[in-house]
């Protein structure tokens, strides 16, 4: 099979959650220029608008839709907008998150939960809204969660992101489990250091230099470097794969 063909994203409606900046966008603009059509579901609704016109731009196909994904409601509102404009998902990205940075002794029940909310509790209500539908349609499918390095290599003043990472990690493997009678397929990208908006609060200062030497490859992580994997997960090319991790972090979690 030619690699045009079994990495076709062309006929797929993906939705990429917290796709209006960072490597959500990144991703989204992957799978656009690749002929696939885009669902931007973002909490910032007019940069989702300003990102999907500029997908648009380049001849792409996006949409635009407000999503809390802590709001049980405005999930089920974006998948029945997307159904409406679009057609039906097959691809969900489940990318929107956040990061809390402090010293765990410091760590207030309210931080700690506002993390939990979005990275687990969010992202397991967008792929069960996901699933639903596909198994209600009897239609395959594919998950992707975006987790991250520090699922299992923590570091200081994050347990809360570490924490909720891991969690991800975990449900993933249990979904994958759960739904592959289905022909839903649920897998992972773990990304590295990238430089985005989430990150600037522990790359600010010298942490960007800082993390980038302890990288063997020597830099950090930009948007299309997450382009071959997610173009991977989201196509036929990844047909036998459920519940596997692809991390994407220039040897970071390897060591110098």
């Amino acid at each position: 099979m030619l690699a045009s063909e079994l990495f076709d994203v062309s006929s797929e409606v993906v939705m990429v959650t917290g796709g209006g900046c960072g490597i959500g966008l990144a991703m989204a603009r992957t799978l656009a220029r690749n002929g696939a059509k885009v669902v931007l579901a973002d909490i910032a609704l007019e940069r989702a608008e300003a990102s999907a016109a500029e997908i648009r731009s380049e001849g792409g196909t996006a949409l635009a839709v407000g999503l809390d994904v802590r709001n049980e409601e405005m999930i089920g509102s974006a998948f029945d907008l997307t159904e409406a404009e679009l057609g039906k998902v097959g691809v969900l990205v489940n990318n929107a998150g956040i990061a809390h940075r402090d010293k765990a002794v410091a760590l207030s029940p309210k931080a700690w939960r506002s993390v939990m909310e979005v990275n687990v509790d969010g992202a397991f209500a967008v792929a069960q809204e996901a699933a639903r539908r596909m198994i209600r349609d009897r239609r395959a499918g594919s998950i992707i969660n975006i987790s991250s390095i520090l699922a299992d290599r923590p570091i200081r003043q994050i347990a809360a992101y570490s924490a909720s990472k891991a969690a991800l990690s975990h449900m993933t493997g249990s979904l994958a489990l759960e739904w592959a009678k289905h022909d839903i397929r649920v897998n992972e990208i773990r990304p590295g250091w990238f430089e985005t908006g989430l990150t600037d609060p522990f790359l600010k200062g010298p942490g960007a230099k800082i993390m980038a030497a302890q990288t063997p490859l020597g830099r950090l992580g930009d948007g299309l470097d997450l382009a071959g994997a997610v173009l991977l997960l989201a196509s036929k090319a990844s047909r036998y794969m459920t519940g596997s991790t692809i991390t994407v972090d220039g040897g970071h979690s390897i060591g110098k």
